[in-house]
């Protein structure tokens, strides 16, 4: 499987999910500042409420916008005979399935299907990314939720 792929899929997603914030922080700003909004009693919070709403929609969208670009900047390389850390495709058994885990700086939780297959993006301060770092092909790992599995292939 080709990470340049996979990563052009993650930055898609990523790119759609700004798109979203974007449009979401334009509506509540403007729900923030719509004549109706106005404070009518000190205990109407509308307008209160929806400038808070935007600011969090601003405040993801820019972290989310740093994330992009990290991951633009991101060269991959080939993990292939070496240890399991950030830019590595990692093949798992785990619990009698396999998982394929994209460890990244950024975008952990992601979970994109490539060329037919479910791809995880996860980060070294995961669990389960903190449990791989390190490791090479064919080692055990295990992590705190008591989770045990096996690397099958680094990429």
């Amino acid at each position: 499987m080709n990470k340049t792929t996979i990563l052009e899929a993650l930055l898609e997603k990523l790119e759609e999910d700004l798109r979203r914030l974007q449009a979401a922080n334009a509506d509540a700003s403007a729900g923030a500042t719509h004549s109706e909004a106005r404070a009518e009693t000190k205990w109407d919070t509308c307008g209160l409420e929806a400038s808070y709403l935007a600011r969090g929609h601003a405040q993801q969208f820019k972290a989310l916008a740093a994330d992009v670009y990290e991951l633009r900047a991101l060269k991959l390389l080939s993990f292939a005979g070496k240890s399991v850390d950030a830019g590595a495709l990692v093949e798992v058994e785990q619990a009698k399935d396999v998982f394929l885990f994209f460890l990244l700086p950024c975008g952990g939780g992601t979970e994109l299907m490539v060329e037919g297959r479910e791809v995880t993006v996860i980060t070294p301060e995961s669990p389960v990314g903190a449990a791989l770092i390190g490791k090479r092909e064919g080692d055990s790992y295990s992590f705190r939720a008591g989770l045990t599995g096996k690397i099958l292939k680094v990429l």
